[in-house]
């Protein structure tokens, strides 16, 4: 009980001591249709849509976060994992799970992850075409810190 509420007051410090993360997890937790926003955007004469007032930025980051987290499993355990992250180790893993869903691409060939990476991919449903082509995304020594960090939430 006493470790859960650590984690909950690393997670509010977390967003209170930055005014930009803060107002990005609220976005994220918002309430509003995406596919209106979205419409909004590329028809801004469309009177009805307006009171979507996002930035696009957030938009985006918010379509990549709920399409990645859409089948998710453990979505508890992933989120204290991750607040057990440095500052560093955070925003490498952040590019990596938006590499995760960015490129997921249609090829004739699907590529397998394999050993933890293959474990990370179905121990939180994230599928792994998307979880192998997130991770080869970076470069060898890159990868490195990566398995480090794949490896905590393991």
């Amino acid at each position: 009980m006493l470790r859960e509420l650590a984690r909950e007051d690393k997670i509010i410090k977390f967003f209170s001591a930055n005014y930009e993360k803060m107002y990005f997890f609220n976005v994220m937790m918002s309430d509003f249709d995406l596919k209106k926003a979205e419409r909004r955007l590329l028809n801004s004469e469309d009177g009805k849509d307006m009171n979507y007032n996002i930035s696009p930025f957030y938009l985006a980051r918010k379509k990549l976060i709920t399409e990645l987290f859409k089948k998710t499993k453990n979505f508890k355990e992933f989120v204290f994992n991750y607040f057990k992250l440095s500052d560093e180790e955070m925003k490498i893993f952040d590019v990596f799970l938006r590499n995760c869903v960015r490129y997921d691409i249609k090829w004739p060939i699907t590529p397998y992850p394999k050993g933890k990476v293959r474990d990370f991919a179905i121990k939180y449903g994230f599928g792994q075409k998307h979880v192998v082509l997130g991770y080869y995304s970076f470069e060898d020594d890159e990868r490195i810190l990566l398995d480090d960090i794949i490896d905590r939430f393991l």
